[in-house]
């Protein structure tokens, strides 16, 4: 096989001393002569090489130079090989203009002077593999262009995605802290927005937190590793873990989360982790209230706070505030010992709970299916609920309690987040199409994700209006008992 770096030169004429004197004078060029002593010998060693530059005696005994040249040029493969001809004899212009039209590019008469012939041969040579390199680099180019025009197709396509899911983020977030205003209360307009403060930073914190480790569920044991993951020495651990793996309900994961991130904050601002003696023992058991403890030891002059610090109230009104729990603060002489008591957090769902929102007769006329995950808004949706006058089956925060909640509950009406942590409500809704009960869908997304069986739905848009449920609560027919 000949070097694919270097060019084929084919060498045509039936007098062998020609074609040692061609053979002399081009390799110095360097490149990859090839001989042939006829047309039919040049035929075949066109066929079976790739060649770039033909140089030919015009006078053969089989055939002549222009019938060899005619031939050539008809094969697809080289109607742009260039083809030189030598000639002993005196051509006529009209030879010239017959050659020239059956796709020479040059002349030589012999005798041949070499430097004359080395010239026209390596203008030809470098030409064509100046055009093969232009080839080249055009497919890659178009190679190149392709996969660009693919990947900003497909960068086009996840930003359409993204900038949907930063909205419908946008709105959920809107809408639990319209549900935070809502819903707390004080005695002072300052104890107020003191609440309202602290609750707002702690779920803008909770949600960092929760985007940026991405768990999937709600495991306590998933949360306290990527809490406090930041924090693991290179040598002996510098903390104990040990609890059972609970699943917590998804409200509870992220005022949990944020506590135990503001606790390892205050650690390695003070406590444990600032110090290189300092050690962390973290700890939980099976029981409600689930009790969580923490405990910092080898601190060195641990001196409790003279006022609490903005991360300890954040705790306070995570854990106190938000899931009524208690958190209990004791500065020991090595280090802080806090336990969280938090009531009602696990996620304990049977097909029995759907049982005990079962209702019938004359009070599932008054009587609203509530699914909605996100356990702020469920809390405002079903006051606003309440306020009308009916009563709710749940909230229900996944599709499947929400459908065994139906199997057993009789209801008048029903509003449906759309998206359930990933899930579509879809086939809750169709259950509802065909008992006929009317329904509001709710949803932080717009309405381009509302398949078209349900274009006639009405549409809860978050942050929640008010205004909007009542006015289909008021819609809903009163049947007689």
């Amino acid at each position: 096989m000949t070097d694919p770096e270097k060019i084929n030169v084919l060498l045509v004429d039936d007098q062998p001393a020609k074609l040692l004197t061609y053979e002399v004078v081009l390799e110095g060029l360097g490149e990859t002569l090839i001989k042939a002593s006829s047309a039919r010998e040049a035929l075949d060693r066109l066929l079976r090489f790739d060649i770039a530059v033909v140089l030919m005696d015009v006078s053969m005994p089989d055939l002549d130079g222009f019938q060899l040249a005619s031939m050539i040029r008809e094969h697809p493969r080289y109607r742009e090989t260039a083809i030189i001809f030598v000639s002993a004899i005196h051509l006529t212009e009209a030879d010239y203009v017959r050659g020239y039209q059956l796709g020479a590019v040059d002349y030589v008469s012999a005798p041949v002077v070499p430097e004359v012939l080395r010239a026209k041969v390596k203008v030809f040579v470098d030409l064509h593999r100046k055009t093969k390199l232009l080839e080249t680099l055009n497919g890659e180019l178009e190679v190149r262009v392709a996969a660009r025009t693919d990947e900003l197709r497909i960068s086009n396509e996840r930003q359409t995605i993204l900038a949907r899911e930063v909205d419908h983020r946008a709105k959920n977030a809107l809408a639990v802290a319209q549900a935070i205003v809502r819903l707390s209360h004080a005695e002072t307009v300052e104890e107020y927005i003191t609440a309202i403060e602290g609750r707002i930073s702690a779920l803008a914190r909770a949600h960092a937190l929760l985007s940026d480790t991405r768990w999937q569920g709600a495991s306590l044991h998933t949360i306290v590793e990527e809490e406090l993951a930041p924090y693991r020495g290179n040598g002996a651990s510098r903390f104990a873990v040990s609890g059972p793996d609970v699943i917590l309900k998804p409200a509870s994961a992220q005022a949990i989360s944020l506590a135990l991130h503001e606790l390892a904050t205050n650690a390695a601002k003070y406590g444990a982790f600032a110090c290189p003696s300092g050690k962390l023992n973290l700890s939980w058991d099976l029981a409600n209230p689930l009790k969580i403890r923490w405990q910092e030891s080898g601190v060195l002059n641990t001196q409790p706070p003279t006022s609490l610090g903005f991360g300890t109230k954040m705790i306070n009104l995570s854990v106190e505030n938000q899931l009524g729990g208690r958190v209990h603060h004791e500065w020991r002489n090595d280090g802080l010992h806090c336990i969280l008591e938090l009531p009602d957090v696990l996620d304990q769902s049977v097909p029995d709970r759907a049982q005990t929102s079962t209702v019938s007769g004359a009070d599932a006329n008054r009587t609203i299916l509530l699914v909605e995950d996100e356990s702020l808004v469920a809390l405002m949706v079903e006051d606003i609920i309440v306020r009308q006058g009916f009563s709710v089956a749940g909230p229900y925060a996944g599709l499947d309690e929400a459908m065994r909640a139906i199997g057993g509950t009789n209801v008048a009406g029903a509003i449906l987040d759309i998206n359930l942590g990933g899930v579509s409500v879809f086939p809750l809704a169709d259950i509802l199409v065909d008992r006929k009960i009317p329904f509001l869908f709710m949803t932080g997304y717009g309405s381009e994700q509302l398949e078209s069986r349900f274009s006639n739905v009405a549409i809860l848009q978050k942050p929640v209006e008010a205004h909007v449920v009542q006015s289909f609560l008021a819609d809903i027919p009163i049947i007689a008992g």
